[in-house]
């Protein structure tokens, strides 16, 4: 493993930390503010190990936290023109930079983060991000991602102990 890979690897261990605290979180749009940092880094991560397809969708995702966060704080609701601009958006994109059949994790894990934050349902939020992880852990396989792989773990972890927490709570499950 080269200095740069090192360095990425570093950079995920940090983002994870932070994603894992994203969703131990009650309110929607502080499990924003939390993912959209997590972004933030993973968009870096994969600059540094030239995953296009990585960059390109963590930067939507940004983009799209930030205006869903917007809302949240303003008690707006999220149009079905944002789910379908943002969807469009991340499907074209990948049709213009597809390389290999590993683009399409990407652009599922933008899809999915998408719906989940624009439906505004923090259990709906915590099942999707499962789906997300195991995206995300297939996509870090072959780019050598390591650190990915145990982190999405991590996650899917972290979501199931918030979804216990919070999303029973409101059913009246108890566990």
């Amino acid at each position: 493993m080269n200095n740069i890979e090192i360095i990425a690897q570093v950079i995920v261990l940090i983002a994870y930390l932070i994603c894992g605290v994203a969703f131990l979180q009650k309110k929607q749009y502080k499990i924003l503010i939390f993912v959209s940092i997590f972004n933030l880094l993973m968009l870096i991560q994969y600059y540094l190990l030239n995953a296009t397809m990585g960059i390109i969708a963590n930067a939507i995702n940004i983009f799209r936290n930030i205006i869903f966060i917007y809302n949240s704080k303003h008690n707006k609701q999220n149009s079905i023109y944002l789910l379908i601009s943002f969807c469009l958006i991340t499907i074209s994109l990948t049709i213009c930079f597809y390389s290999s059949y590993l683009d399409i994790f990407p652009c599922l894990i933008a899809l999915i983060g998408t719906f989940s934050y624009w439906i505004n349902n923090t259990k709906v939020l915590r099942v999707c991000n499962i789906l997300c992880s195991i995206c995300y852990i297939i996509y870090a396989i072959p780019i050598h991602s390591y650190i990915t792989i145990i982190a999405e773990v991590y996650l899917i972890i972290t979501s199931i102990i918030g979804y216990i927490r919070f999303e029973c709570k409101k059913d009246n499950i108890i566990y």
